[in-house]
């Protein structure tokens, strides 16, 4: 069933997997919210029907037929795109006709995100659930409001540095640790003739890839309250040095001839092509790409490998942009027990795991049985230690901070624009999105 799954997964394009993991879009009013929900209630008091809306039956029909035999509950699913079923959700709860469990995108990439939701009140507080302790503090700024938890989630994805096996071994170099040890690695990948690093800056979302994966280091990592002090305006973009150092690496890649000639002229998906063909050794995206880049390799998923993109000398400061997708339960839910039952029995390590690598994708839950794949083994000891971040635009109050990132930043590639007039513009940007 997992090979078969990943096979549907495979025919998307790189910019179809990442929509849900990386679109934005702007705040919604404050109200009030809602009591903590009550403890999942036992099979016996269980009945009715669930209605769940997600972007995705891969995960949900693993269980819905055992949930089912065990509660007696008949679970009822809707199944759309991530953007589609956003739209429908955000049109849903307006209108009062929500179902009782639906597919939510982190903090507030989306109208009908989390952190948007829970601001109006839409979502139950799942504080007090027996699953909440396990759930990563690093994603706290995506699913908490004044501290409580409005959010379940269910798998997550890293923004990771991809490569071709093939490649690596032909050129007789071994995933980076460090940020000297990631210039002599391109240093020797270039000298060989082979393009370092496909980048696709053509389609504007890529330009967010490798500033993401540094800043989870240089900003996240380094000045953890960097956020806060930004939404308290105590600091900016500008007063950043992770940010300032962070563009700075990017630019100094494409500058120092270590990615693609042109990555302006360069679309995503040919740029992934140029790695699976071993034209290029390596490109940066998020790991729900990772099936169709294997896709353009001869040896498949053998052939590809992955690592965190280091941004210090120091291996052990090294962070991943890790963010998980979610399950919100409505408010006003026809059946609150029944969508809090399911979430417990989806909670359990095993179960965690099952969904997770079904979708291709880790497990979000710390208590989550591991997966022994490649990918996993690339970031579970970031999520053991603590060595995660969210990616950044789901920190951010609204998408006009990555559109400032995109737009300005790509003239910065150009060079008609420079790292403080990107960074100008998304302090213009945040204050926009602020008021």
């Amino acid at each position: 069933m997992l090979a078969s799954s990943r096979r549907r997964v495979a025919v998307l394009t790189v910019a179809a997997l990442s929509t849900g993991f990386l679109a934005a879009c702007s705040d919604s009013n404050a109200q009030e919210t809602n009591e903590p929900a009550p403890a999942p209630a036992s099979s016996a008091e269980l009945g009715g029907t669930l209605t769940i809306a997600t972007s995705s039956d891969i995960g949900p029909k693993l269980f819905i037929d055992d949930f089912t035999a065990e509660t007696g509950v008949d679970v009822k699913g809707t199944y759309a795109e991530a953007g589609a079923l956003g739209e429908q959700i955000r049109i849903q709860v307006t209108s009062g006709t929500a179902p009782d469990l639906f597919r939510s995108a982190p903090g507030y990439a989306a109208p009908s995100s989390v952190l948007n939701l829970a601001e109006e009140g839409a979502l139950m507080d799942l504080s007090d659930q027996p699953w909440a302790e396990f759930v990563p503090e690093s994603f706290a700024p995506l699913q908490q409001l004044d501290d409580k938890t409005y959010a379940f989630p269910t798998y997550g994805q890293a923004m990771l540095a991809f490569y071709n096996k093939a490649v690596f071994e032909e050129v007789g170099v071994e995933p980076p640790t460090t940020w000297p040890e990631f210039i002599e690695v391109m240093d020797q990948l270039k000298a060989a003739g082979k393009t370092p690093i496909a980048l696709g800056l053509a389609d504007a979302y890529i330009m967010q890839f490798l500033p993401f994966a540094l800043s989870s280091t240089l900003v996240n990592g380094q000045t953890p309250d960097f956020y806060d002090r930004l939404n308290a305006g105590e600091t900016s973009f500008v007063e950043s040095e992770g940010w300032r150092k962070t563009l700075e690496l990017f630019l100094g890649l494409i500058e120092d001839g270590y990615t693609t000639p042109n990555p302006l002229g360069m679309p995503g998906d040919p740029a992934m092509q140029s790695v699976g063909s071993g034209e290029a050794a390596i490109v940066v995206m998020p790991s729900a790409a990772s099936p169709v880049l294997a896709g353009f390799m001869e040896g498949g998923a053998d052939q590809m490998g992955s690592f965190a993109i280091p941004a210090t000398d120091d291996a052990s400061e090294t962070f991943v942009a890790f963010t998980p997708d979610y399950l919100v339960v409505n408010a006003d839910a026809e059946n609150a027990d029944a969508a809090l039952a399911f979430l417990d029995y989806i909670s359990a390590p095993e179960r965690t795991a099952e969904w997770a690598a079904e979708m291709g994708a880790i497990p979000a839950l710390t208590n989550a049985e591991p997966i022994d794949n490649p990918l996993n083994q690339t970031v579970q000891p970031f999520l053991d230690e603590g060595r995660t971040a969210p990616f950044a635009n789901h920190a951010w109050p609204g998408g006009q901070v990555a559109a400032a990132l995109m737009e300005v930043g790509q003239q910065a590639v150009e060079g008609s624009k420079t790292i403080d007039d990107v960074l100008a513009a998304m302090d213009a940007a945040y204050q926009e999105a602020m008021k």
